[in-house]
């Protein structure tokens, strides 16, 4: 299963990366939304989950995850940030598909979550 894990922060990225490849997971990995809208358009619909940081620097993660879900249609999303409740967006957690974990987390929530998720399909 394909991840794609976009986050602004190298550390974080670096380390979020590391320990879903060595889950089994193929990641690729970008560093903002444009980035990632280009990636996604070269490995689209085999992307399983889209691992998206609200706060990237050239948008936010709720305008990544529309622009990603017409490409990939109920692609499942996995959104991450450590800011504070009120100072993100309103995100689409109605949907089974989509999801939100708050910075700092441990990596056994971050595999859980992930599991969760890819278990909706």
């Amino acid at each position: 299963m394909t991840i794609l894990l976009v986050e602004d922060d190298d550390a974080t990225r670096s380390g979020i990366g590391k320990f879903l490849s060595r889950a089994g997971y193929r990641v690729v990995q970008a560093p903002d939304g444009s980035s990632a809208l280009q990636l996604a358009s070269g490995v689209g619909p085999e992307v399983s989950l889209a691992l998206i940081d609200l706060r990237l620097p050239d948008m936010l993660g709720d305008e990544l995850w529309r622009r990603l879900n017409r490409q990939i249609m109920g692609l499942r999303t996995l959104f991450i940030s450590g800011h504070p409740p009120q100072f993100l967006p309103i995100l689409p957690l109605h949907r089974q598909e989509v999801s939100f974990l708050p910075k700092p987390f441990e990596l056994t929530d971050l595999d859980r979550s992930i599991s969760d998720l890819l278990a909706t399909r």
